[in-house]
């Protein structure tokens, strides 16, 4: 934190007249988390009570049907349709630490804002922080799996431990090709839609509704773009408020996300009914309890803000990841 210091002597015009002080603490640092959030949202996330890992049963090929008539012989071989996927738990934990003489003086009429509570707000919001990050990338040391990794790029990779080079039905859908949102190689057809339709058809053959788009702000600008441009946007010109509707508006029934953690050029087609947030109960983006530090030999106090999370998925096939599309 950079320094400060008072410039003013305190003579007895400044010693008599107290400051005008705002209270309320103001955000200068975090970010909207909107991926996150999405996942958070009820019937997104899905509340563990326990366990050392997640197992998800797959269902991961078929039998064969053959046609017969009258005595013909019929195969008797068996099938194992079967199998399972594993997942790790990952915690993550940021500290909330506050010596006692700085909280006994942080009371009374004295006091302008909690800053116990301010530094609560601050923990969880670092939490937010990094894991909205590590939601949209890529598995590293002991964080937690992200979209580049259940949503990769190549479309292949091993999740769960199950290894998608010889488990090709554990391949999520890409769309390679180069596209600028805005440019309309057909007349009144964006290019960007092109690229999002690709895709979400490719995910809806396997089953798959792509229910959220998360992207970049860019990407999602230029969709914005696009629509106000087209005429697509309601405008009210009895009162001249200007384009309506949402910031931006859902597309084939899934909603746009735009997160700044997002890779740049990528759109990921999510499908939550194949892609889920596991959350531990016990550890549901919670404060632990604080305790003295008087052991060691401190007269101070510490909690941590704590999350149990993993991002899991039943199903990569039926979402899929737009790669190289350039918004606005």
């Amino acid at each position: 934190m950079a320094a400060q210091t008072t410039s003013e002597v305190w003579d007895s015009r400044w010693s008599s007249t107290r400051r005008t002080v705002e209270s309320k603490v103001i955000d200068n640092i975090f970010e909207a988390y909107k991926a996150l959030a999405f996942h958070r949202k009820r019937g997104l996330q899905m509340v563990d009570g326990g366990g050392k890992e997640i197992q998800v049963i797959l269902e991961s090929s078929a039998g064969t049907a053959e046609a017969f008539d009258g005595y013909d012989p019929l195969s008797k071989s068996p099938v194992d349709p079967f199998e399972s996927a594993f997942y790790k738990r990952r915690y993550y934990a940021v500290p909330i630490v506050l010596d006692d003489t700085t909280n006994w003086e942080n009371s009374g009429e004295e006091q302008v804002f909690d800053l116990l509570e301010a530094l609560g707000g601050n923990a969880l919001n670092s939490l937010l922080k990094a894991i909205n990050e590590d939601l949209l990338g890529a598995q590293t040391g002991k964080t937690m799996l992200g979209y580049q990794d259940i949503i990769a790029d190549a479309g292949t990779g091993t999740i769960g431990g199950i290894n998608s080079s010889t488990s090709s039905f554990w391949q999520n859908q890409k769309y390679t090709t180069s596209k600028t949102f805005t440019t309309a190689t057909e007349t009144n057809v964006f290019d960007g839609l092109v690229a999002w339709n690709t895709i979400m058809d490719d995910c809806r053959k396997q089953g798959g509704r792509n229910n959220a788009i998360v992207t970049t702000y860019s990407i999602a600008a230029a969709y914005r773009t696009a629509l106000a441009s087209a005429g697509y946007g309601e405008v009210r010109t009895s009162n001249v408020t200007g384009i309506n509707g949402p910031e931006f508006p859902g597309y084939m029934g899934a909603d746009v996300v735009a997160d700044n953690d997002c890779s740049s050029l990528h759109s990921y087609m999510v499908d939550t009914d194949a892609i889920k947030l596991r959350v531990m109960r016990q550890a549901n983006f919670k404060k632990t309890p604080f305790v003295s530090l008087q052991g060691n030999g401190q007269l101070a106090q510490l909690a941590y803000m704590v999350a149990g999370v993993q991002l899991t998925t039943n199903n990569r096939r039926r979402s899929g990841v737009a790669t190289a599309i350039t918004g606005i």
